[in-house]
Formats: C-alpha cells, structure tokens, sequence
C-alpha cells in the first residue's frame, strides 16, 4: 500500500526575517539590513512515503534419510553347512552423508518513509550610490538663491537565487533637505538661500521603498522596511553682495577690420556692416 506523509510547513524564507510568501515553486523572504537588502529563497523537495516489495532467494539443506537395508531372501535348506558359511556375507549399504539442497523464494514488502529536502540561498542587494548637487556653484553670497538638486530615480538591481534570475526594485518616495539652523525643504529640486555667512554643511536624504521579484513570478513583492541613503554638501558664502560675487566676465572679443561698402553710421544697411 502507498502511503503520503505531509509535514507541517517550515518558514522557507531562510535567514530572512520578513516572508514574502511563493514566487513560484520556491518560498522566499526578505530583510533590510542598514543600507542594503538580502532576499533569501528555499526550494522544497518532498519524496513521499512508498512500499517497496523485495524478493529473495534462499536456499536450505536437508539430510537425506537413511536407506533401509532389505531382508535377504530366504535360502534353500542348508545342505551343506559348512559351505554356507564360509561364504562372504553380503555387505550392508552404508549410510549416506548426502544432503537434499532445497531453493525457495521469498516476497517481503518493505515500507520506505516520506524524505524531505530543502535547498536555502540569499543574495545582498545595494541602491545606487546618492550625491547631491548645488548650482551654481558651492560659493555663494548672502541672500543668493541656489539650486540644490538630488537626482534620485527608480532603478532596478539583478542577480541569482537558486539558480534563478532575481530582480531588485529601488523607488525613492521622500527626499529631504536640512539646511541647518531649523531650515527643512523637500523635494528632489529645490532652491535656497543662506542669510548669514560662514560655512553651511548641507544634507539631503533619501527614503527608497524595495520589491524584489523571483523568475516565475511576475508579481513584485513589498519588503516592509525601506533604506535611507544620505549625501553631504559644504556650503561656503561669504558677506559681499551678490554684486560683488558675480563670476567675472569675459572681456569683449577683439576688433576686427571689415571691408565695408559705405558708412556703416549713416547707412547701417550697406553690404559689409551688418
């Protein structure tokens, strides 16, 4: 008789502390650890319980019974006595040693248990690198606006569990300004100015949500947790004006002597002036 023996589920997120249920035929799972993700994966295999029937062959060995010696047959009346008996006696079979080999099958069923085997694996996965920019430049003066711009995006990062192709998903969804001295915007562009000279450090931080997908599965699964990237910018402005600040600008291009048809002043439209 077959029989199937089903084991009580096991977490086949491996060391991963947050299940993200089956991709596919495996089981998988995800955790957040600082500023990169492991997604971890467990393929089950389940051989169920059989019976096996075994044949065997064995071989028995039994004596042979001993032969009966048959009486002698009756002989005439003894005439000559003497004679009889100096005749050789006949000889008495001997016993034999033989034995009867006997071979014999035998039909033994034998039950095989349910085995289970399970192959676990995880893989890290680490967002793009954030930086952050200041237009036009990290000088300024008091009170010159500046453009500060983080150019965080969705982008994706691959690899393999099991064997298999996985897909990590990065969505930025909160970037965060801090200008110091309790000045907070956000947004991935925004403009500021500083009222006070000095240095200013400047910090943008940005909080990206993560999916990750398995092959086999076109659904991407949420990790509950997110990652926080932080870049940092050093501000320096000064007391002048804004005036006083400007980039210097490139001197006029030199003269150049141009052959004219007339006055370029009293006929502005003649060949050569304009």
């Amino acid at each position: 008789m077959l029989s199937l023996l089903v084991f009580a589920p096991q977490p086949g997120y491996a060391a991963c502390k947050n299940s993200g249920g089956s991709s596919g035929s495996n089981k998988v799972g995800s955790q957040v650890n600082g500023n990169s993700v492991t997604i971890c994966a467990s393929a089950e295999t389940i051989s169920p319980a059989r019976s096996v029937t075994v044949k065997s062959v064995v071989t028995t060995a039994k004596p042979v019974a001993k032969p009966v010696a048959k009486p002698a047959p009756k002989q005439a009346p003894k005439v000559i006595p003497k004679l009889i008996s100096a005749l050789p006696k006949p000889a008495v079979p001997a016993k034999s040693s033989k034995k009867k080999v006997i071979v014999s099958k035998k039909t033994k069923v034998v039950s095989k248990p349910s085995t289970r085997n399970a192959t676990n694996a995880a893989a890290e996965f680490t967002p793009a690198a954030l930086f952050a920019n200041v237009y036009p430049s990290n000088q300024l003066s008091v009170g010159q606006q500046a453009s500060f711009e983080s150019i965080a995006v969705q982008h994706f990062r691959t690899g393999t569990l099991l064997n298999l192709p996985t897909e990590v998903r990065f969505t930025p969804f909160s970037v965060a300004w801090n200008f110091g001295a309790g000045q907070y915007k956000t947004g991935a562009h925004v403009g500021h100015a500083f009222d006070s000279a000095g240095t200013h450090p400047v910090q943008v931080r940005v909080v990206y949500s993560v999916s990750y997908r398995v092959k086999g599965s076109s659904t991407w699964i949420s990790e509950p947790d997110t990652i926080t990237l932080a870049d940092d910018l050093s501000i320096e402005v000064s007391a002048g004006s804004i005036s006083e600040n400007r980039p210097i600008e490139k001197p006029p291009a030199s003269r150049k002597v141009l052959l004219v048809g007339q006055d370029c002043l009293e006929n502005p439209g003649t060949f050569g002036c304009n």
